[in-house]
C-alpha cells in the first residue's frame, strides 16, 4: 500500500508540473500585460497577442510609426539561466530579424544574426533639429555583438552596415549646402573589449570611425576624407586618413 501510495504522489506531482508547465506555455500576452499594467513606456502599445513564449506587439512611435514585433522564446535556455528568443519587426519605415540572449549567470547579452533595413525618412528625424537631410537607405547584414553589460565589455562583434548614398543636405553658415555622397559602409570588430566601427567608401577608404568604452563614452571622429567628399575646403597638410573632428558623450 505505501508503495501504490508514493507512485500516487509522484503521479500528482508529475501531472501538477505538466499542468503548469503548460498553463505557462500557453498563457496569453494580453492576460500578462494587463497585469503588470506597464507604465510611462517610450511607445503606444497597440494591441498584444499571442502567448508569453510565442507572441506579437503592436506599437507606435512618433519617429517610428506603427511596428509589428513578434518573438519565440526558447523554453529549454531559462534552465540556463538566459532569455533567448529569435525576435522579427516590421514597420513602414524598418524591417528586421534575428536572435536575442540575454544571459543572467553571464550578464551577457548576445545578439545573433540580426539583418535589418531602415528607411532614410526614419533616419531624417533626428537630424532634423541639426538641420541635416539624407537620401539613401541603411541596411544591416547579419551582425553578432556579445556586450557584457556587468563590466561594459565587448567580447565579440562583426557585421556591417551599408548606407546606399545619396543627396546629403548641411547648413554651413546661414546656408544650406548639398552633395551627392558614394555608397559607404561600416564594419563592426572588437578590441580590448571595446566595440568598434570603421566607415569607409566601397573602396576601403576610412571617412570616419566611431567606438564604445568600457567606462561608458561613446565617441565618433570625422576624418579628412569625409570633408574632401563633400567638397569643401580643408587645409592640404591634414592627410586624407587625419581626425579632423570628434564628438564624445557619455552613454552609460
Amino acid at each position: 500500500m505505501a508503495t501504490e501510495a508514493k507512485k500516487s504522489r509522484k503521479i500528482l506531482y508529475v501531472s501538477l508540473l505538466a499542468y503548469l508547465v503548460c498553463l505557462l506555455a500557453m498563457f496569453p500576452i494580453n492576460i500578462a500585460y494587463k497585469l503588470f499594467s506597464p507604465k510611462n513606456l517610450p511607445v503606444e502599445v497597440m494591441a498584444v497577442s499571442g502567448t508569453v513564449w510565442n507572441g506579437e506587439l503592436v506599437f507606435k512611435h512618433i519617429m517610428s510609426g506603427q511596428v509589428r514585433l513578434n518573438w519565440q522564446l526558447s523554453p529549454l535556455n531559462l534552465l540556463l539561466g538566459k532569455v533567448s528568443s529569435e525576435v522579427s519587426f516590421k514597420g513602414t519605415q524598418l524591417d528586421g530579424k534575428g536572435a536575442l540572449s540575454i544571459g543572467f549567470i553571464s550578464g551577457d547579452i548576445e545578439l545573433s544574426h540580426a539583418t535589418a533595413y531602415i528607411n532614410s525618412a526614419l533616419i531624417n528625424q533626428p537630424l532634423r533639429a541639426q538641420k541635416i537631410t539624407v537620401q539613401g537607405d541603411v541596411e544591416l547584414n547579419d551582425t553578432n555583438v556579445v556586450f557584457n553589460w556587468r563590466d561594459k565589455k565587448t567580447s565579440m562583434a562583426r557585421g556591417r552596415l551599408i548606407w546606399m548614398g545619396g543627396d546629403v543636405k548641411y547648413p554651413k553658415g546661414r546656408k544650406s549646402k548639398h552633395a551627392n555622397l558614394p555608397m559607404l559602409v561600416a564594419d563592426l570588430s572588437e578590441e580590448n573589449g571595446e566595440l568598434k566601427a570603421q566607415v569607409n567608401t566601397t573602396e576601403g577608404l576610412g571617412v570616419a570611425y566611431a567606438n564604445l568604452k568600457t567606462d561608458g563614452w561613446g565617441s565618433v571622429a570625422v576624418q579628412k576624407r569625409m570633408v574632401d567628399l563633400l567638397g569643401e575646403p580643408w587645409s592640404n597638410k591634414a592627410s586624407p586618413d587625419s581626425s579632423i573632428f570628434e564628438l564624445s558623450e557619455k552613454l552609460f
